[in-house]
C-alpha cells in the first residue's frame, strides 16, 4: 500500500510539472500564431526585396497581377494588399501587384498619309502629335507625310510624342513667260498652281499684250501658291 502510494505521489508531481511546461511553453507558442503584425510598405520596392521584408515580419506574399504603369519601373510593386500599416494575423498572405513597367507602343508607318488620317492613328494609339516641320518634295503631295521621328517599328512609351515631317509639295521653278500673251501666260501660271498677281501696262516694243518684264524672274525658286506679276505692252 505504502509502496502503491509512492507510486502515486510520483505520477502526480509529474504531471504538475508537465502542466507547468504547457503553460510556459506550449501554450506561448499556440497564443503566438494569432498575434498581429503591422504589415510594411512595399510599394515600388523590387519584387525580391518585397518579398523579403514582407518573411522578416512574419508574412507570406503572393503575386496577383503584372500590368503596365507610367511610373512605376518594371519589377517592381504597384500596389500591396492589405495597404500598409494594416494589422493582420502573422502568416497572412499579401497580394502584391508587379509593374511591367510602360505600355510599349511600335510608331506606325504614316509616310504618304494625310495629317489628318496619321494624327488620328497616333490618337487612337496613345501617342502625341509633337513638333511639325514643313519641307519640299517631289514625291510626297503637299500636306502629307514624308517621315516620322522617331521611324517606323521604332518601340516608344504610351504617351510620347511623334515628330511629323509634312511636304510642302514640289519646289518649282518659274517659268519663262516673257514673250507670251496674257492669256497663254494665265494657263502655265494656273497649271503650276502659282497665282497670277499685278499686270501693268508699260511702253515697249512688241505686239500689244505681250509679256515684257515678270518678277520673279524665270528659274527662280517658288512655292504653290506663289505670285507671278507682269509687265505687258501697253
Amino acid at each position: 500500500m505504502k509502496r502503491f502510494l509512492t507510486y502515486l505521489i510520483i505520477v502526480l508531481i509529474f504531471f504538475i510539472i508537465g502542466l507547468l511546461m504547457a503553460n510556459f511553453l506550449l501554450i506561448p507558442m499556440v497564443v503566438r500564431k494569432g498575434e498581429e503584425v503591422s504589415v510594411p510598405n512595399v510599394c515600388t520596392l523590387p519584387l525580391d526585396s518585397a518579398t523579403m521584408l514582407l518573411k522578416k515580419a512574419g508574412l507570406q506574399s503572393v503575386v496577383t497581377e503584372r500590368r503596365y504603369d507610367q511610373i512605376i519601373e518594371q519589377g517592381r510593386i504597384i500596389i500591396q494588399e492589405p495597404l500598409p500599416d494594416t494589422k493582420v494575423k502573422k502568416g497572412r498572405i499579401i497580394n502584391l501587384s508587379v509593374s511591367l513597367g510602360p505600355e510599349k507602343i511600335v510608331v506606325p508607318a504614316l509616310s504618304g498619309l494625310e495629317f489628318a488620317k496619321a494624327k488620328q492613328i497616333i490618337d487612337r494609339l496613345g501617342l502625341m502629335v509633337g513638333d511639325i516641320d514643313t519641307i519640299f518634295s517631289d514625291s510626297i503631295g503637299e500636306g502629307r507625310v514624308i517621315q516620322t521621328v522617331p521611324e517606323p517599328e521604332t518601340e516608344v512609351k504610351k504617351g510620347d510624342a511623334i515628330k511629323i515631317i509634312l511636304s510642302k509639295g514640289i519646289l518649282l521653278k518659274t517659268p519663262n513667260l516673257v514673250g507670251l500673251k496674257i492669256d497663254s501666260a494665265k494657263v502655265i501660271i494656273k497649271n503650276l498652281k502659282l497665282i497670277l498677281g499685278s499686270i501693268t501696262e508699260v511702253e515697249g516694243t512688241g505686239e500689244k499684250g505681250t509679256i515684257i518684264v515678270q518678277n520673279p524672274q524665270p528659274d527662280q525658286l517658288v512655292n504653290n501658291g506663289d505670285t507671278i506679276n507682269l509687265m505687258v505692252v501697253k
